[in-house]
């Protein structure tokens, strides 16, 4: 029986290799006319295959791109399962994270970069910023305002 599955599997192999052949040695005419007399549209299908060839080299460049979002989501979610003492309002949390700016200029860049404008964080920004900061330490070596 097994050698009958491998001369199944030798001869499907025989004319996939033979058909193969014939495409690359068939002149790009006469396969063109045999697609059209098979009522396919040879742009169409152009058209198509380019298509498929842009999306599978678009998903590969970016797959690097969608790890590292996963990987950042995960480090998000991680970092707000974990609890830290912060201010319960939203006013007291800015605080907090202006005193952490003024303290520590050098970070000032990090956050302004990626928003412009301080000013135009949400209280959720500042939160999960504020979090960031906790996780990595640097909370803990600044003089932080008490809560109002």
């Amino acid at each position: 029986m097994a050698g009958k599955t491998d001369s199944h599997t030798e001869r499907l192999a025989r004319i996939l290799d033979n058909l193969g052949e014939h495409i690359r040695n068939a002149p790009g005419d006469e396969l063109l006319e045999t697609a059209r007399e098979e009522g396919r549209d040879p742009a169409e299908t152009n058209t198509r295959i380019k298509s498929i060839l842009l999306s599978v080299f678009k998903s590969h460049q970016q797959k690097g791109l969608v790890e590292a979002k996963q990987g950042h989501q995960r480090e998000l979610a991680r970092i707000s399962e974990e609890h830290f003492n912060l201010p319960k309002t939203a006013e007291g949390r800015r605080n907090w994270f202006r005193a952490v700016l003024v303290q520590a200029p050098q970070l000032e860049p990090a956050f302004t970069l990626q928003n412009r404008e301080l000013s135009a964080l949400s209280d959720e920004d500042i939160e999960t910023h504020l979090k960031k900061l906790a996780n990595l330490g640097v909370l803990n070596a600044i003089r932080l305002p008490e809560e109002e």
